[in-house]
């Protein structure tokens, strides 16, 4: 109805987000509530996920923040779940932005979050050895994971911010390993890095 009702294209654009994001979560939702419902895997392109990424951050936090791309466009395209990989990277990279909003004192674009992928090569993930694996990076220079958090991070209802569900990286290490792939962090005051590593099927 908001959409019907805007002249301006650049509004419309955002109405668009609004659309597609109710889509996406109602359809994920309904499949959280059916644990038992297979994963719906198919050829992905990781970079079209991570600039769907991308700009609902940009979206979300338009004053805090800016988000950059360091891409291998090399990598070939995984087989994977869309929705599940878009929900995994958003939790992972979502946290960063409110921790560095949280921070920021209203200082404009005073927030990174850096989006980079590489190949890894003979990797073991899940105890199996892969030839090539996909190495997606999202780094911040946030003011790092608390310690009384940093070893219970990823188990449910465990959250370093008011208000917060505890369930995103819970969900976004869930959906990894459904992938067969890993998720590790590394963090300090000044940076924090997420690393997923998932295996590239190659013919």
């Amino acid at each position: 109805m908001l959409e019907h009702e805007l002249n301006n294209p650049g509004l419309r654009e955002y109405t668009q987000v609004i659309i597609n994001e109710a889509d996406r979560l109602q359809d994920l939702m309904k499949r959280l509530l059916s644990p038992h419902r297979p994963m719906q895997p198919g050829p992905v392109n990781i970079h079209e996920i991570l600039e769907r990424v991308r700009s609902l951050l940009s979206a979300e936090f338009p004053l805090t923040l800016t988000v950059l791309r360091d891409y291998d466009t090399s990598l070939p395209e995984l087989v994977g779940d869309r929705e599940q990989l878009i929900q995994a990277v958003l939790n992972i990279a979502r946290n960063a932005a409110q921790a560095i909003k949280g921070q920021s004192d209203g200082v404009p674009n005073s927030g990174e979050i850096t989006l980079r992928t590489r190949v890894s090569r003979q990797v073991t993930l899940a105890k199996k050895r892969f030839r090539l694996a996909l190495e997606l990076q999202v780094i911040d220079n946030g003011p790092g994971i608390p310690d009384d958090i940093r070893e219970k991070m990823f188990y449910p209802l465990v959250s370093g911010r008011q208000g917060g569900s505890g369930l995103g990286l819970t969900l976004a290490q869930s959906f990894i390993q459904q992938h067969q792939g890993t998720v590790e962090c590394e963090t300090r005051p000044g940076q924090t890095c997420f690393t997923i590593r998932m295996p590239l099927i190659t013919e």
